[in-house]
């Protein structure tokens, strides 16, 4: 088993576990804030992914779909204060294989799992707030399953920051915060990460056609 030292990112894969499993429980266990479902359009362009509201569990499956459906997609714009943990940051590797440019208007959010989304894309606009923190159950449950499934979203959000250009020492910040608050990202910071990604236009196909397999 590895050590992992103070600011050391230790990340799992998310592939060592079916990710049948990972679904099946997600849903009922991990959050970041619960609420009613993100709205998610494009621009009458064909350019401009509008996301607003919570992240909900199958959230990436729709932006997967809607990345795949308009390749000329160049830029996300995010007004959201979280939600589904997991959907966040495989939002937030979606944004990096499509080459997007994440938006935070002024006076708009991007906190918790939108956050992690945020970050996730190659390029970042952030006059608005950006805050994360760590995945948590959303009910009481110390099952095996569980506790298998919130350390695995810890390293899939984990990963996608460090993909992203996190420093290691601020990503153990940001999953050592605690729901009740926020470690914030400014604008200046966030351009000082430099993504690590290169798009993959299939990986966006692949991931929206295994969702519509298995909606």
């Amino acid at each position: 088993m590895r050590t992992c030292y103070k600011y050391e990112v230790c990340v799992m894969s998310f592939r060592s576990i079916s990710p049948y499993l990972i679904a099946a429980t997600l849903a009922a266990v991990v959050s970041l804030l619960p609420a009613r479902a993100a709205e998610m359009s494009v621009t009458a362009d064909g350019r401009t992914l509008v996301i607003t509201g919570f992240i909900q569990e199958w959230d990436h499956c729709v932006t997967a779909r809607l990345l795949a459906a308009n390749p000329g997609i160049r830029q996300a714009r995010i007004n959201s204060p979280g939600g589904q943990a997991w959907a966040g940051a495989y939002i937030g590797r979606l944004f990096g294989w499509a080459g997007l440019e994440a938006v935070v208007p002024k006076g708009a959010v991007a906190d918790s799992a939108a956050g992690v989304a945020v970050l996730g894309a190659p390029r970042r606009v952030i006059v608005g707030q950006v805050g994360l923190h760590g995945p948590w159950l959303s009910r009481p449950d110390q099952s095996p399953l569980s506790r298998i499934t919130l350390a695995e979203t810890a390293a899939e959000m984990s990963s996608v920051l460090e993909l992203g250009g996190m420093p290691p020492e601020r990503i153990y910040r940001a999953m050592k915060t605690a729901r009740d608050g926020l470690y914030r990202i400014d604008g200046a910071m966030a351009g000082s990460f430099h993504h690590r990604g290169k798009p993959d236009s299939a990986m966006i196909e692949r991931t929206a056609a295994i969702c519509r397999a298995i909606s």
